[in-house]
């Protein structure tokens, strides 16, 4: 019977240790958890990458990684490009034929809506002009190998570049003009410049090809027209590694997102096409972000109507590379002192003229243009007539505001100065690039680079040219700014320096004005919209003006019909305005209260148990707080209890009402209503700890209880991990005492010392 006792004794005392290291662990955790939240990754990233992963398709057999070093066929000493993609196609015997029937291999492209034929090899842009003539110098961005003119045979599967995308060395590049490969010997770049391109180790390349990258894409896309930043604004090397501020999708220590994250491909066709846009995002950002993104329906129903971008873009060119903005062709040729080429810089570096091509302007942290879009895009090509009495737009957008399927989109609006048949009325490909005597850059004589870039189109030239202001919209799709740089209501709806032309945008100059306030006025038709036209409501409704005339909505023009519509078709009185009670009235602009509101226990929106909206506290035109006629608070009407709980409180005596605890707060707008973490130190600050006292107010202020600015708390940053909270303390001396406490009354009692146990065990064996 003993043994069996001393079991359940020594059962009792392991139970007991257990339950103090358990106490131990469990305060212990507490303080690893509590370090843990502040670092924690942001949620909303996580789900996003999640989803991005979700919606990526599944990998091929060319996706999955391999040490290419270990091929022997790459293991030699390539001389050319062609030879290395001979390589490759040894393997990857496809992967030539899927290249070449795509834009990037072709670069052209059949409109399915216009049935015009576009792409590289028939545009006319308002920067770099064409190609035709010029193929060397532009085809250093193509994915293939010896462009030189129009005799290139795109069915050569040699020819196509394999490591200008698979490159992950980033020693490979294309020689300017070199129509597509690299250079095979020290060349110098430009000419005269002492600049010498080195020829890559095409070897070492080919055995360590992987993904493609921002940084292989942004090879071609970063410098299109010519260099860095010059075509679309929101593409440039600054995105080759970015950091959250400049897009919060790319950047290289959160998401990470390579273009192909979103322009996912399938055989190497890649979606997404500029001649071509998609004007929603359900196929862009909706892949991964939901259709009501937002926690306000307000910003939802913008949607509608609004691309994402225009918000989340607020600027472009962010990333510390300004991109060229204009070009004039007409004041090209202007030669130095000696007769040669001249380039000038300004301050800052940028080449503000160059011989060869003319005058530039550029911008940084560029403010969109916006106008409505809707994804189609109409060009202007070599036999369409112009009027050079105008400024001529070659790619003009499709969309307006009675097009449903428009949105209001954030563009970058490329302008210049370029020549034309002053004759036919028809733009003109001048040869530019070259040794022979036509090439512009060699002879500066527009009439015979004219001459000969027309007659390579196979295009009629009248002989006599000028020069037309030209422009071209490019969608901004890229730098998404982090959400608290987004634009405000404020930037929009605002009668100064509004970011949206109303009038532009096809709103009439009633609807226009209705806009350009905060909040706009929902029913656009009405003609009462602020308080200088307010008079016509106080004929009858005195009362309410002359509260509302004292608030803050009267005092910022927020006026009667922002709140009251018109509940059917016709004029008011004998057509009634509405008189809502609900809160989403006023959620409609004040997001943030609402919000918080909708979280709070004032009400209930999973079964509606509640009804105190706004108008329960607030009067509905003077906005100020409602006080019962009993001299209590507007709280004491449904917290009576809590109300005398406090009545003879040391708060109440010094004057604090309960909005001085339950809504004073930094973390939110207060309308949760319930103490925060800085609830207190509001007050108390850096006293909390230190003494049992509140601040002095005299109870004879009239004013509201005036609120110190809180203080820094003692611990500084970098040691807060050192330092645990009294709670954490609490469980693990607890579990200690429990632990010892438990083993000396059980474990240390019968049946005695070590000896006398083993002596007992023993007689209990003998018996």
């Amino acid at each position: 019977m003993k043994n069996i006792t001393t079991r359940k004794k020594r059962g009792l005392a392991t139970g007991g240790i257990i339950l103090g290291i358990t106490l131990i662990i469990f305060g212990l955790s507490e303080q690893t958890i509590t370090q843990a939240s502040p670092a924690a990754y942001n949620q909303s990233n996580t789900i996003l990458q999640q989803r991005a992963t979700e919606t990526a398709p599944e990998p091929s057999k060319s996706d999955v990684e391999v040490n290419h070093s270990e091929f022997e066929i790459l293991q030699q000493d390539f001389a050319s490009g062609p030879e290395v993609t001979k390589a490759c196609l040894s393997c990857h015997i496809d992967a030539a034929a899927e290249i070449q029937s795509t834009t990037h291999w072709t670069w052209e492209y059949e409109h399915p809506e216009t049935g015009q034929i576009l792409g590289k090899q028939n545009v006319i842009n308002s920067f770099c002009i064409a190609l035709d003539s010029n193929e060397p110098r532009c085809t250093s961005c193509h994915v293939g190998y010896g462009w030189t003119d129009d005799t290139f045979d795109f069915s050569e599967e040699d020819s196509v570049d394999c490591l200008v995308c698979h490159d992950t060395t980033g020693t490979y590049k294309k020689f300017p003009t070199a129509a597509g490969h690299p250079a095979y010997e020290p060349l110098e770049f430009p000419s005269g410049s002492g600049t010498i391109w080195q020829p890559p180790n095409l070897s070492y390349v080919a055995q360590n090809v992987g993904d493609t990258s921002r940084q292989t894409c942004g090879a071609c896309h970063f410098y299109g027209g010519g260099a860095d930043a010059v075509k679309h604004g929101d593409l440039d090397s600054s995105l080759s590694n970015p950091d959250f501020a400049l897009d919060v999708h790319m950047d290289a220590d959160g998401l990470n997102f390579s273009c192909t994250t979103c322009h996912n491909t399938d055989g190497h066709l890649l979606e997404g096409s500029r001649y071509s846009l998609n004007s929603t995002d359900k196929e862009t950002c909706e892949t991964c972000h939901t259709a009501e993104p937002h926690n306000y329906e307000i910003l939802n129903q913008h949607l509608e109507r609004i691309a994402c971008q225009t918000c989340h873009i607020p600027e472009y060119a962010r990333g510390g590379i300004a991109t060229k903005t204009w070009w004039d062709w007409s004041k090209a040729g202007i030669l130095d002192e000696d007769g040669i080429s001249q380039i000038i810089k300004d301050d800052e570096g940028h080449t503000i003229y160059d011989s060869r091509k003319g005058e530039f302007e550029y911008g940084e942290n560029v403010v969109p243009e916006y106008i409505w879009f809707n994804g189609e895009v109409d060009y202007t090509l070599l036999a369409d007539t112009v009027d050079p009495a105008n400024i001529l737009t070659i790619n003009p957008p499709g969309g307006s505001r009675d097009d449903e399927a428009s949105r209001i989109w954030p563009m970058k609006v490329f302008r210049g100065i370029q020549p034309y048949d002053a004759d036919n009325n028809t733009l003109v490909i001048p040869h530019l690039f070259g040794s022979d005597s036509a090439a512009y850059w060699k002879s500066f004589e527009w009439d015979a680079a004219i001459e000969a870039g027309m007659a390579y189109a196979g295009a009629p030239y009248s002989g006599s040219y000028d020069f037309i202001e030209t422009q071209m919209y490019w969608p901004i799709t890229h730098m998404i700014a982090p959400a608290e740089e987004a634009l405000t209501c404020l930037n929009c709806h605002t009668g100064e320096d509004s970011r949206l032309d109303f009038s532009a945008l096809g709103y009439t100059e009633g609807q226009a004005q209705a806009l350009s306030h905060f909040p706009p006025t929902a029913n656009l038709g009405m003609v009462i919209i602020s308080s200088s036209e307010s008079d016509q409501c106080t004929e009858c409704h005195e009362e309410q003006v002359h509260y509302w005339t004292d608030s803050k909505h009267g005092q910022n023009d927020v006026g009667c019909v922002a709140c009251h519509k018109l509940e059917s078709e016709g004029t008011h009185p004998d057509t009634a305005y509405s008189v809502s009670l609900e809160a989403n009235l006023c959620g409609g602009c004040h997001l943030e209260d609402y919000h918080d509101w909708s979280n709070s226990q004032h009400t209930d929106s999973e079964n509606g148990r509640f009804s105190i909206a706004c108008i329960s506290c607030h009067e509905s035109h003077a906005l100020i707080q409602l006080v019962p006629r009993d001299g209590t608070t507007s709280c004491d009407a449904c917290h009576k209890n809590k109300a005398d709980d406090v009545v003879h409180s040391t708060h109440t005596a010094e004057g604090v009402t309960c909005v001085d605890c339950h809504k004073v707060t930094q973390q939110n707008t207060g309308h949760t209503f319930e103490i925060q973490s800085d609830s207190c130190t509001q007050c108390h600050g850096g006293d909390i700890h230190s003494a049992n006292s509140l601040l002095l107010v005299s109870p004879a202020q009239d004013t509201a209880l005036t609120i110190p600015e809180p203080t820094e708390a003692p611990i500084k940053e970098e040691a807060i991990g050192a330092y645990v909270s009294i709670s954490t303390w609490g469980y693990v001396l607890i579990g200690i005492i429990i632990g010892l406490l438990v083993y000396w009354l059980i474990a240390g009692k019968e049946p005695g010392t070590s000896a006398e146990r083993v002596n007992a065990e023993e007689d209990t064996k003998e018996s």
